[in-house]
């Protein structure tokens, strides 16, 4: 575990339930955020926001929360060890993976680089543990969401595949990942 410094920025740390109410916020504010810009999906994450919150701090969902100078949560992920059957295949499935689910940044910072900071934990992570790859996924209905697939590739991420969903005719299931792999200077931007 690393330690914080007088110039560490973030800390990442594994979710508590006290944490709850923070993030269903951060969820509320994240979908207003998508719904103001014209993003879609933005229902179902304001709908759900408090089934995601439950899952900070339960045992079968490994949450992380990025956390600022303030120890304001600003950012959440589940990093699990499990690669879903959805868009994988059985050999995929049995490799040593961490698979991002549920990322979110809290709207007052974006274009502040939390995703990227958040995924880029997820890559050294991944790489202490020994795994290695990190994986996500992201459907698409249409055209939309396509831009979610283009930036992650903006960021390294190689589209593995891209497949129909199995009961929805008009939904993709796009599978990306990256190589685990140490990251050394990325001590000097957030302490886990």
């Amino acid at each position: 575990m690393t330690t914080a410094t007088a110039t560490t920025a973030y800390l990442i740390r594994p979710g508590c339930a006290p944490d709850r109410p923070e993030v269903a916020k951060m969820i509320r504010a994240r979908a207003a955020w998508m719904r103001d810009n014209g993003y879609g999906r933005w229902a179902g994450w304001d709908r759900n926001a408090d089934e995601l919150a439950a899952q900070v701090g339960d045992d079968e969902w490994p949450t992380w929360v990025l956390c600022n100078s303030m120890n304001s949560i600003v950012g959440v992920t589940t990093a699990s060890g499990e690669t879903p059957l959805m868009g994988w295949s059985e050999d995929e499935r049995g490799q040593r993976a961490i698979f991002l689910q549920s990322t979110l940044t809290d709207p007052r910072f974006t274009r502040q680089g939390l995703g990227v900071l958040i995924a880029f934990w997820a890559l050294d992570y991944a790489a202490r543990e020994g795994h290695d790859w990190v994986r996500r996924g992201v459907l698409t209905v249409g055209e939309d969401n396509l831009g979610l697939v283009r930036y992650y590739r903006s960021q390294g991420w190689r589209v593995v595949r891209a497949v129909p969903h199995p009961r929805r005719r008009d939904v993709t299931v796009w599978s990306l990942q990256r190589p685990a792999e140490r990251q050394p200077d990325l001590g000097q931007l957030v302490a886990w």
